[in-house]
This record gives structure tokens, sequence and C-alpha cells, in this order.
């Protein structure tokens, strides 16, 4: 697999660092296994919606780990991240406004939860420029096996 997300989170906790402290904010801290699994129930919902790959969504207004997990569920559905779309996941806490409907971030969690998104093999051409130019320092940090210290 060589897929960004695949090599950015799941990779890290195959090699061991499911315990480690993945993203730490206001909130606490979130361990690269609990980062896995509620970014691949978010994209399972978000992708529950409608989100198909190559699907544009704008991530507006998100902070730490809401960002944190917005970007890597994006990048688990292949939808790519964009200034304006029909699709937008923004507030405290996130909710997606879709063309029809809103949707809270709890419920875009449980509705993921049956099957969890899992991350793609590969990514399309210039999709891993676009999200490393985007959230560089998500990709960074976690694929050094780092913690994204927020507040």
């Amino acid at each position: 697999m060589t897929s960004l997300v695949f090599r950015t989170l799941d990779y890290q906790v195959v090699l061991g660092l499911a315990d480690h402290i993945a993203v730490s904010d206001g909130r606490g801290t979130m361990s690269y296994a609990q980062l896995l699994h509620e970014s691949a129930c978010i994209g399972a919902g978000l992708h529950h919606m409608g989100i198909e790959p190559g699907t544009t969504i704008v991530l507006d207004d998100l902070h730490g780990r809401d960002l944190v997990v917005a970007v890597l569920a994006v990048a688990r559905i292949g939808a790519v991240p964009a200034a304006t779309a029909d699709f937008r996941l923004t507030g405290v806490p996130p909710v997606l406004h879709a063309p029809t409907t809103e949707v809270t971030w709890d419920l875009l969690d449980k509705a993921g939860r049956t099957e969890p998104a899992t991350a793609p093999e590969h990514d399309p051409d210039g999709y891993e420029d676009l999200l490393q130019q985007e959230f560089p320092e998500i990709f960074e940090t976690l694929q050094t096996g780092g913690t994204i210290t927020t507040r």
C-alpha cells in the first residue's frame, strides 16, 4: 500500500506506535490507534453522505484534533479539500453542510462505525502533493511518528 494516508497513519500503527500520542490539544490526547479509528469512522460517515473519491469538500474553521481527523478522513475516501464546494465541514463541534441537509460530527462518526473506511491502496496522480502542500504539518509530523500539538 502506497497511499499517503496509509503511510501516515496505518503504517505507524503497524510499526508499533498504536499507543503513542498522535494528537495533543486542549481536549486531551489521542493515540495513533484512536486517530486511525476515528478518522476511518468519519471517513465512512462522509462516504455515506455521498462524498466519493474526487468530490470536493471545504474544511473550514476546524482546529486541533477535529482538523487532523477531518483531513485524514477526507484522505481515506479520496475527497479533495477545496475553497468552495457543495459539501462543507465546519464549526466546533464540526457539522457537515451538504446540499440538502446538515449532519453533526457525532452522527457521521456513528454512521461510519459499522464499516470504517480503509486506506486506499494508492492515490490518484497529484493527490498526495495536494494534501502535503495544504496540510504539511499533519502529514510530516505523523509520518515521522511525532505528536501534533495544538491548543
